[in-house]
């Protein structure tokens, strides 16, 4: 997922791991969003997890269980942008 990301229209962002315990997700930071993604049946659904949120309070931007990849950049896109 990481390189399809890299070749995206996405620029400027850091990849983070706050989340020890979950080996299939990843973060990406830019700013003050940090978008996590988690990649947890993705080889049994082809779907996954985000949460999008403020960095600084927490608060949930956007969440969906079940998100294709072209939505997942989308998302990415919108609140990176």
């Amino acid at each position: 997922m990481l390189i399809k990301l890299a070749q995206e229209d996405i620029s400027s962002y850091n990849i983070v791991d706050y989340w020890d315990a979950d080996i299939t997700a990843v973060g990406l930071q830019k700013g003050n969003v940090l978008i996590y993604i988690s990649a947890f049946d993705y080889n049994k659904t082809n779907h996954y997890s985000i949460i999008i949120e403020e960095l600084e309070t927490g608060k949930i931007l956007k969440r969906e269980e079940k998100t294709l990849y072209d939505s997942l950049v989308n998302s990415i896109q919108f609140f990176f942008n």
